[in-house]
């Protein structure tokens, strides 16, 4: 069983397989706390546990703070695919 100061450190240490673990932890502040870890790191691991524990987890605030963390990791993926997008210069 992880604690919030664990989740603290993983998050602080971009632990992102420790995180994605703690969302199946017993406690659901514990599960919450990863899942808005995961959304502040936005990395694409985090993608398919997250969209799952909004769909699954049986705790009402759980889901709300995997669906905040699972739009926070998909909005900085966008932006970052857009950034990586050629630019076109304007035509005359």
């Amino acid at each position: 069983m992880a604690t919030l100061d664990d989740i603290d450190a993983m998050r602080d240490d971009r632990d992102v397989d420790g995180l994605i673990r703690a969302l199946a932890d017993e406690d659901e502040f514990v599960r919450s706390q990863a899942a808005l870890s995961l959304g502040t790191l936005a990395d694409p691991k985090a993608t398919e546990p997250l969209e799952r524990m909004r769909n699954e987890d049986p705790s009402a605030s759980v889901r709300e703070a995997a669906a905040t963390a699972y739009r926070w990791v998909v909005g900085r993926l966008r932006e970052v695919e857009a950034a990586r997008e050629p630019k076109t210069p304007p035509t005359r």
